[in-house]
């Protein structure tokens, strides 16, 4: 019934989303044709009624869109918006997050149970994990399919996912152990001082109830939408992807951040370097900053790197190798 549930959910907000947001983008096209025509040719009465025509369908669309999310996230959004208390889990003691569990045996992305508990000895309180859906609706631990299967012995399976039961068979590079999302909470049963920080799970709704511990899970979101549906599915502590391209974070972005309280995000080393006044901004009114990379950039696997931003810009860095600062 709760999986029946969560697809007629993720139905009922994607469909239309992802309708409107097509036609908008159809109509976008139209309307600069229309408009570049209008200095090329003849303005005729029949062309600027054509125009008015598509910039009102534009206009009723963007109002229904809105009212639509008002009337879905309303609820969660103002709850979010009047609570101006800072996420409580960052304390500004614990810095470091092991990535996908951390790196064992000089390997990384294993997202294994031994990499976790390898962590949690060396005394890692925050641990990100990513989940991949198996080809039978479960999750597992993973970065991506096509890793999975490459660590587990099968490339030739490419980014086919494997069945929970033949993913829990696995070895992965033939000696680590794969978890599925009950694994995860078991550890966090056995060891309840470490924080999960959830990557790559889009099913805000299931995700909300897979893990028993709320006040112990940072769920990362693409986009203010995704950062909406997570408020609305009861989500504690989510954390929205920042991303900043050449011209850096839009304007429009940061005004529906700041109007939404959004109290956490996470971004990645190019969005950093790019936004850096910005993100010094929001780190100093309060917003906690986690920032992630991979080994080819140069500030998350380097500690004299990270010393140059933390608890000015940064608050969480999310590192494959880094221990202690």
């Amino acid at each position: 019934m709760f999986l029946l549930k969560t697809t007629f959910n993720g139905v009922i907000y994607n469909i239309p989303f992802y309708t409107i947001k097509m036609c908008l983008m159809v109509l976008h096209r139209k309307i600069i044709c229309y408009i570049g025509l209008t200095f090329v040719i003849e303005r005729t009465d029949e062309l600027m009624k054509k125009l008015k025509i598509f910039v009102a369908v534009v206009v009723s669309l963007g109002v229904v869109w809105g009212l639509g999310m008002w009337i879905i996230f309303g609820e969660a959004a103002l709850k979010n918006i009047k609570n101006k208390e800072p996420y409580p889990f960052y304390n500004g003691k614990y810095h470091l997050i092991a990535h996908a569990g951390g790196k064992i045996d000089g390997h990384i992305y294993t997202s294994s149970r031994e990499a976790v508990e390898d962590a949690i000895k060396s005394g890692m309180k925050f641990i990100e994990i990513d989940f991949i859906k198996t080809s039978d609706g479960y999750y597992i631990a993973g970065h991506d399919w096509k890793l999975f299967n490459k660590a587990a012995g099968h490339p030739e399976r490419g980014d086919k996912p494997m069945s929970l039961a033949e993913a829990k068979a696995a070895k992965i590079y033939g000696k680590y152990t794969t978890m599925d999302a009950n694994d995860v909470a078991e550890l966090m049963r056995q060891h309840p001082d470490w924080i999960l920080l959830v990557d790559k799970a889009r099913d805000v709704e299931y995700i909300a109830k897979l893990f028993p511990f709320p006040k112990r899970v940072i769920l990362q979101l693409y986009g203010l939408y995704g950062y909406l549906r997570a408020l609305n599915a009861g989500i504690d502590y989510p954390t929205l992807r920042l991303k900043g391209g050449r011209r850096g974070v839009k304007e429009i972005y940061k005004v529906f951040m700041d109007w939404l309280n959004v109290k956490s995000v996470i971004l990645g080393e190019k969005s950093f370097e790019k936004n850096l006044k910005y993100i010094g901004e929001l780190h100093d009114k309060g917003t906690t900053v986690i920032l992630y990379g991979n080994p080819r950039f140069k500030i998350v696997e380097n500690a004299d790197e990270i010393r140059k931003y933390i608890n000015k810009y940064i608050d969480l860095v999310d590192t494959d190798t880094i221990r202690e600062l």
